[in-house]
């Protein structure tokens, strides 16, 4: 049996890149500088697996927690259920970087990478360094184009771990299970996520909501839409031919699980853009996605509805991402350099839609 992942990161102020993969069964920094901590509950992620793995490749932060941020509790979460518990580290984008930036060269950006990621996003460090080491290759030889400065280096650098996450999950499942690595110390490995007639999958095609109604109503708005629509719901999961839409539910919560590591990036890096870019409309459009896509199986493919409301580890899942992704979201409210079209993709997210993660909530949360 085979699995086929298609891995891309739209990203509107840099050129696209994609990468089909395709693959059997499927600090430098001071005592003195303190990490943000997010803190929403104090709850633990109960289902999901605590990494046992420790971050060998990748300088964890040696900062002292010394305080703690609390956001408000958000309206789009529930402080009652394991999207509003979640918590995690955040970037610190007040650390200091110009000493990598006065010693940059071109040979050393992929040490560059390491090095700022370590100072200000930890997390993300980790992700890279495992991205570059995994089976499926070394992800900086695809996606670090441009290393003529550290400026440069910087504009990529949501794209660099965007992809790196994909390989990342992909290299921790073995080629086997759907593996999500969220933040550190929390994963997943989930089952039967893809399509069916793909492997053990159990739910269907994602560019089939390409015909529900949300669609249809969002393109009576222009030509500019959906921005991420001919990327990721392309083809058709009837005919000979694999389309990165062919996937199934699976690879809508691993391209969620990426869009918040790329925002989380954007407010690591937030005092390097100098225009704006499309952190948070491409975690808000796959937020829309995934209710779209609860909808059409709840209505139309009640089997997969079944499969993926009631197994625990896909529900914790998808209530792990819709609270970091609010997390991040929230965080980033006022940086206008993070978001393009965001305010217009997030009225798309109705009272409607949002009611399938209700639902879901009240089986994880009863």
């Amino acid at each position: 049996m085979q699995y086929y992942y298609l891995l891309s990161k739209s990203f509107l102020s840099i050129s696209l890149l994609s990468l089909s993969l395709f693959a059997c069964d499927d600090r430098a920094r001071s005592s003195g500088d303190n990490e943000e901590v997010l803190v929403v509950a104090g709850a633990e992620m109960a289902g999901a697996e605590m990494a046992g793995a420790e971050m060998a490749g990748a300088e964890m932060a040696g900062a002292e927690m010394a305080g703690a941020e609390a956001l408000p509790p958000s309206e789009w979460v529930s402080l009652e259920c394991t999207d509003g518990q979640y918590s995690e580290m955040l970037p610190n984008p007040n650390v200091d970087l110009s000493d990598l930036f006065e010693s940059y060269t071109a040979e050393t950006a992929p040490e560059f990478i390491f090095q700022v990621l370590a100072r200000r996003y930890p997390f993300a460090e980790y992700l890279v360094n495992i991205g570059r080491m995994g089976q499926i290759g070394d992800c900086l030889d695809l996606f670090l184009r441009d290393r003529s400065s550290p400026e440069a280096v910087i504009r990529q650098m949501t794209t660099i771990v965007h992809e790196c996450g994909h390989f990342a999950d992909i290299d921790a499942g073995m080629f086997r299970n759907n593996v999500y690595l969220i933040s550190e110390g929390i994963s997943f490995t989930c089952q039967g996520g893809d399509a069916v007639g793909r492997g053990d999958g159990r739910t269907f095609a994602r560019s089939l909501i390409n015909l529900d109604a949300y669609a249809l109503e969002a393109c009576r708005q222009g030509p500019n839409c959906d921005f991420y629509r001919s990327v990721y719901l392309d083809g058709d999961p009837n005919n000979a031919n694999f389309e990165g839409g062919d996937q199934g539910y699976n690879s809508v919560l691993e391209e969620t699980a990426q869009y918040i590591n790329s925002i989380a990036v954007g407010y690591a890096f937030n005092d390097y853009y100098s225009g704006s870019v499309s952190e948070r409309d491409g975690i808000l459009t796959f937020l829309w996605y995934i209710t779209r896509y609860l909808k059409m199986a709840r209505e139309d493919y009640p089997e997969a509805y079944e499969f993926i409301s009631t197994d625990p580890c896909w529900r914790e899942l998808l209530l792990t991402l819709w609270g970091r992704a609010w997390l991040y979201l929230e965080l980033t409210e006022g940086f206008p350099q993070l978001g393009i079209n965001d305010e217009a993709i997030q009225g798309r997210l109705t009272a409607e839609l949002v009611s399938e993660i209700d639902r879901i909530r009240s089986l994880e949360c009863p």
